[in-house]
């Protein structure tokens, strides 16, 4: 007695559509998140700042508080958080976000 072996392979939109829906919700949450807090630095900042923005500040914030919050831990890891604070600046920088003098 034979078995014939046959597999069906079910592709296309639906699976990518679900992904695109997913992604899509993700954004919208974050959104709905970063939105009333890029309200708040642009009125403490005095410039109007977009979500782009506000996730590098908050990048460099997170930078900030790992540098220098007192904590015992390997003076490689602090030379690395130190590392990521500098990086983290210049990408406020470079995308217009500086300190006036």
């Amino acid at each position: 007695m034979e078995m014939k072996e046959e597999m069906t392979l079910i592709t296309g939109v639906r699976v990518a559509d679900g992904t695109a829906t997913a992604s899509v919700m993700v954004a919208k949450a974050a959104r709905r998140v970063l939105s009333p807090l890029a309200k708040y630095y642009s009125g403490v900042l005095g410039v109007e700042l977009g979500i782009r923005q506000t996730l590098k500040l908050l990048n460099a914030q997170a930078a900030f508080f790992l540098t220098v919050f007192p904590v015992d831990c390997p003076l490689a890891l602090r030379a690395a958080c130190l590392a990521w604070l500098v990086a983290a600046l210049g990408g406020c920088r470079r995308l217009g976000l500086k300190v006036e003098e």
